[in-house]
């Protein structure tokens, strides 16, 4: 493993330094594969969860599991332990709560390229049915999808899209690329956004998948794009954030950070919260195209998950990749704030934060523990999966 790490690093920094070109690419791709290695190779990479009420739904990556949120005690896992060649899951689950008699819950797994729909119980905590799945796709699922006219959309690593009838599964459209997909597509009105690395940005329309304008960036682009007051903002892997006009599909604005973008922004009224990999995190008024800090706030560490903002958007919250920190700032000066306690071997943070307001949850790596909850204003622990007392 030491070996393997090693090279991976090695790649990552030359690919730095190479801008949007495929050494970056490489790197990225042999830590998604071998990351978290130890006495063998194990997939333990880009974790994601979502919290519906008092649900949370984790693609812990063995399984997909739905846990309390405010007790952290496990309602059910998916598949059984019987079934292992479904794992790994790396793909954020997503919830279609309107279809089904109490809804869906859509996973993708990454090993066996297969879209599960599970019809969920009238109580969460009761053990899903498997309804349909999909087996079409050739290549590996590592984002999410989204749910959007009666289909559930989302990219796939051999350069399609796919749209599957949230009744049955079944294929209504496909749309191919030119590379993978690894971004959660974007739906606005009759429009969905596809951001590919094929450094390319696609309008398809909802019903039918058909192309309705591209437009070619400068580098891959694995973020979603983010639609603010009737523009499309997206960052790409040549470190620059975009402004696109989606009627005429012009770019209006550009800015340059000072590493490539990775991790989706967040949006607080008309301000932008984004991140670079290098450890720089940036907070833009939309509107006038200046900057709400003097300077970037500075982390060290590499930041490719999605920041979240407390209720009142006073704090953003983002977390460090290779220290497992997580990390508070002040959003009107960019200072960082103390909150928590720093562990002395926290793990790794590949995984996008996710809140409910009060709680704040976080999906760990190389470490025993899969879900840490924190109390949102003081950062203290309020609960572990798995329980550290568990054998």
């Amino acid at each position: 493993m030491r070996v393997w790490r090693m090279l991976i690093d090695r790649l990552y920094q030359r690919g730095k330094t190479r801008r949007g070109g495929s050494w970056a690419i490489t790197a990225l791709l042999l830590l998604f594969v071998l990351s978290g290695c130890a006495g063998g190779l194990r997939h333990e990479s880009w974790p994601g969860m979502i919290v519906d009420g008092e649900t949370i739904y984790a693609a812990n990556l063995e399984r997909v599991q739905a846990l309390n949120a405010e007790t952290g005690k496990l309602l059910w896992s998916f598949p059984d332990e019987s079934d292992k060649n479904l794992r790994p899951f790396y793909s954020t689950p997503v919830l279609a709560e309107d279809y089904g008699a109490h809804g869906l819950l859509l996973i993708a797994g990454y090993k066996d390229k297969t879209v599960y729909a599970l019809a969920l119980g009238e109580s969460r905590a009761e053990r899903p049915d498997l309804l349909w799945t999909f087996a079409g796709a050739k290549g590996q699922y590592v984002g999410s999808g989204v749910v959007a006219d009666g289909k559930f959309i989302i990219g796939n690593g051999d350069g399609s899209v796919y749209a599957l009838d949230l009744d049955d599964g079944a294929q209504v459209w496909t749309f191919a690329t030119k590379d993978r997909v690894w971004a959660t597509p974007l739906v606005v009105e009759d429009t969905v956004y596809i951001a590919s690395l094929d450094h390319t940005l696609y309008a398809l329309d909802v019903a039918t998948g058909a192309e309705k304008w591209k437009l070619k960036l400068g580098g891959a682009i694995a973020t979603t794009p983010v639609f603010l007051n009737g523009a499309l903002w997206v960052g790409d892997f040549t470190s620059k954030l975009y402004q696109v006009d989606p009627a005429t599909h012009q770019i209006i604005w550009t800015f340059e950070a000072q590493d490539w973008l990775w991790a989706t922004p967040v949006v607080s009224g008309t301000i932008l919260y984004f991140a670079d990999v290098g450890g720089h995190v940036y907070a833009l008024d939309t509107e006038t195209h200046r900057f709400v800090w003097d300077t970037p706030a500075f982390i060290d560490d590499v930041l490719h998950s999605r920041p979240v903002l407390n209720a009142d958007g006073s704090r953003l919250f983002i977390a460090g990749y290779e220290k497992g920190i997580i990390h508070a700032l002040d959003t009107q000066t960019g200072a960082e704030m103390n909150w928590g306690v720093v562990e002395r071997n926290p793990g790794r943070l590949p995984g996008d934060l996710v809140t409910d307001g009060t709680r704040l949850y976080a999906m760990p790596i190389l470490t025993t523990e899969r879900i840490k909850t924190f109390d949102m204003e003081t950062g203290q622990i309020l609960w572990v999966y798995p329980p550290q007392n568990a054998k």
